[in-house]
């Protein structure tokens, strides 16, 4: 029953972060009533509920008719499977964990849309991130180190590649998910990105038949963030790292 009820809550979250991703920096406030972005009418509360809503409408405004976008459902169901799945060691680490994936749901969507993130959301995340640790079992030497050297890892590759091959968000990105998740896990995270990035590249390229080049700018962040996710909730370690 607990996650039942924490996964709705979660959605109802995504709902709220799916806001805060399309608004952020875009000279929009939280405030106010959601609307339709082609005809601007007002969206009634039963056109707002997580998930439903998007079906009941068949994915389409109830005025204009116009294609509502799968981030939606997708971003709300996403946040409802994350909440559920989180470790629940004390309330206030299960919080902190909560705080730090919706800063992370939050960095995805804005990553996918202007392929950057921003220092106002990572820098956050980092210092939650590294709270969030000490409150569900404490920070070891060994998870302080792979925390940084995950880091190093992604800022050579922003450094040598000068910043076509990652980008420096990237490497704060993953500073953040080391400290979260310590060191087996964020280890088989950033694998994991890198797994889910190469089959999304490759099911992008034959679906759509995008031709790929050097120069084509894919976003990192959603496939770092999936893959802390899938790490965190399966206790993946896909080294072996010895735990002392």
């Amino acid at each position: 029953m607990t996650t039942v009820i924490l996964f709705v809550f979660g959605l109802i979250i995504g709902s709220f972060l799916n806001v805060v991703g399309l608004r952020f920096r875009s000279g929009l406030g939280l405030g106010g009533r959601s609307f339709c972005t082609v005809c601007q009418k007002n969206l009634e509360w039963w056109e707002l509920v997580p998930v439903v809503s998007f079906a009941a409408l068949s994915g389409k405004c109830s005025r204009c008719k116009t294609r509502i976008s799968w981030q939606y459902p997708l971003i709300e169901l996403l946040t409802g499977f994350i909440f559920a799945t989180l470790p629940r060691v004390s309330l206030i680490s299960w919080l902190l964990f909560a705080i730090v994936f919706s800063i992370y749901i939050v960095i995805l969507i804005y990553d996918a849309r202007h392929k950057i993130i921003p220092d106002a959301l990572v820098y956050p995340a980092i210092c939650l991130a590294f709270l969030a640790r000490i409150f569900s079992g404490g920070m070891f030497e060994r998870d302080f180190l792979a925390a940084i050297g995950v880091f190093l890892f992604f800022g050579a590759l922003y450094f040598f590649s000068r910043g076509r091959a990652m980008g420096f968000g990237d490497a704060k990105l993953a500073l953040s998910i080391g400290f979260l998740l310590g060191t087996a896990e964020s280890l088989s995270a950033a694998v994991l990105a890198f797994w889910i990035g190469t089959l999304a590249v490759f099911a992008s390229f034959l679906l759509v038949r995008k031709k790929l080049t050097m120069k084509t700018e894919i976003p990192f962040a959603p496939f770092l963030i999936l893959g802390a996710w899938l790490s965190l909730m399966f206790h993946l370690d896909l080294f072996h790292v010895a735990l002392l």
